[in-house]
């Protein structure tokens, strides 16, 4: 966050604070992301009539991949290196988004653009594996492989937003507007950005992914993660109201503030959790369900975008300089009004 120094400084406890919340929300983020995706899977086929597993029914699946022994094929050897790449972005992402606390002045903070590069080259390294499947596995994986590359052109609308600056002096100015009012066009923003969670795989393509032991696991957990940071990312920036700052009333104000944002952030998971369900009900072949998530995600942000531009854009008044020079222009008369 950026807060006038006037009114806070960056002490080395505070940057030791902040440092062990950043580890907290971490680890906060690689446990809850497999139970959002089991709450997301229940809810989907509750709507569609399906029975599914429990909600703790990923979890229970990623650990039963992990005592399992892996194959050592040469295609199965190459597939764990890159996925042990994204697990690394995926981690690094969970870090980067902020959950419930904005970082204070002076403490390095990403970029939007950062932060959008991270996930979407973790979701390349996840989408690797696919490509190596057998027959019409193999075209879905490159389908989904293709998407993801065309993301990061498709949000230019929102990065354009957002600018240089990095997120956290980019929320801490529009934190004060209301999601009813002059912040609906951010709103808007976030609803593109929760658009990039809607995954182009479906179960099926997951049940062929050539993984086996604990690099399944690693992939699994590292997909959830991905979906999460962007659904985080997107409620962020909708209702940035609810992140903790670093106040002048102290550590125990801040803490406070960081329990109640992580409320909060428990309610933008629990709608959009059941938001993701409804796309269950959308039913459409894999290449027209990338074009149209594509599609949405760019006119989304495009909309935003002309919408907030007034807001983003600072109002000029003029000066008094100008208006005597206007008032001398020999177009004017000596009464204001305009010779013939």
């Amino acid at each position: 966050m950026t807060v006038p120094a006037s009114s806070f400084v960056l002490t080395w406890g505070w940057i030791l604070l902040c440092l062990a919340a950043l580890g907290c929300q971490t680890v906060l983020m690689l446990v809850a992301a497999p139970f959002f995706t089991g709450w997301v899977e229940r809810l989907g086929g509750r709507m569609a009539g399906e029975c599914r597993y429990r909600v703790s029914g990923r979890w229970q699946e990623i650990r039963h991949q992990f005592t399992r022994p892996g194959l050592a094929e040469p295609d199965h050897k190459a597939g764990a290196g890159v996925v042990r790449a994204g697990f690394v972005l995926a981690v690094l992402g969970c870090g980067m988004v902020p959950v419930f606390m904005l970082l204070p002045a002076g403490f390095p903070a990403p970029g939007l653009l950062l932060i959008s590069a991270v996930l979407v080259l973790a979701s390349l390294f996840l989408s690797l594996p696919l490509v190596a499947q057998p027959g019409r596995y193999a075209l879905n994986g490159y389908m989904v492989l293709i998407a993801d590359v065309l993301l990061l052109p498709a949000l230019i609308p929102v990065l354009v937003m957002v600018g240089g600056q990095d997120l956290a002096a980019f929320l801490t100015q529009i934190r004060s507007l209301s999601p009813l009012g002059n912040g609906a066009p951010f709103v808007l923003m976030g609803v593109a950005l929760f658009a990039v969670a809607w995954r182009t795989q479906q179960s099926d393509e997951e049940g062929a992914c050539p993984l086996s032991g604990p690099d399944r696991g690693l992939w699994l957990l590292a997909r959830d993660c991905v979906r999460l940071c962007w659904v985080t990312l997107a409620g962020d920036i909708a209702w940035s109201g609810t992140l903790s700052v670093p106040a002048t009333a102290g550590m125990e104000a801040w803490g406070i503030g960081c329990l109640e944002g992580g409320g909060a952030w428990l309610v933008k998971v629990a709608i959009a959790a059941v938001l993701l369900a409804m796309t269950h009900l959308v039913v459409l072949p894999l290449p027209k369900q990338g074009r149209v998530r594509l599609a949405t995600v760019f006119l989304l942000g495009l909309l935003a975008w002309q919408v907030a531009y007034p807001v983003l854009t600072p109002q000029q008044e003029p000066s008094s300089t100008t208006a005597a020079a206007a008032l001398q222009n020999p177009i004017y008369g000596d009464d204001g009004g305009v010779q013939p």
